[in-house]
């Protein structure tokens, strides 16, 4: 491939580039769990559906609430950290590429 091809590659890619700022690493989880409270539909088996985004720091694994309303946009936001990171391996292939060219 030559060089013009590469950087109108490089161009392109960068145009499917995600907004940064509605980005989020991480997955989310459902939970299912009991509120402890004596008279509650739980104890009767229907347990309370809570959403996290789970996310590995430092080794650790954090569990974030996530209120119902913003679900939908934190899956975006995880859809973006995706796509993002999609992008930069092919970037850095690219310009791998372009290197080798110099």
């Amino acid at each position: 491939m030559n060089v013009r091809r590469l950087l109108n590659r490089q161009k392109k890619m960068l145009s499917r580039m995600p907004k940064l700022e509605k980005s989020i690493r991480g997955s989310l989880v459902i939970m299912n769990r009991f509120c402890g409270k004596p008279n509650c539909r739980c104890r009767k088996g229907q347990k309370h559906k809570s959403v996290y985004l789970s996310q590995s720091q430092k080794g650790k694994t954090k569990m974030i609430y996530i209120p119902e309303t913003s679900v939908k946009k934190t899956k975006e936001y995880i859809k973006n950290y995706q796509k993002t990171k999609g992008v930069l391996n092919i970037l850095s292939d690219i310009n791998i590429k372009l290197l080798k060219k110099q």
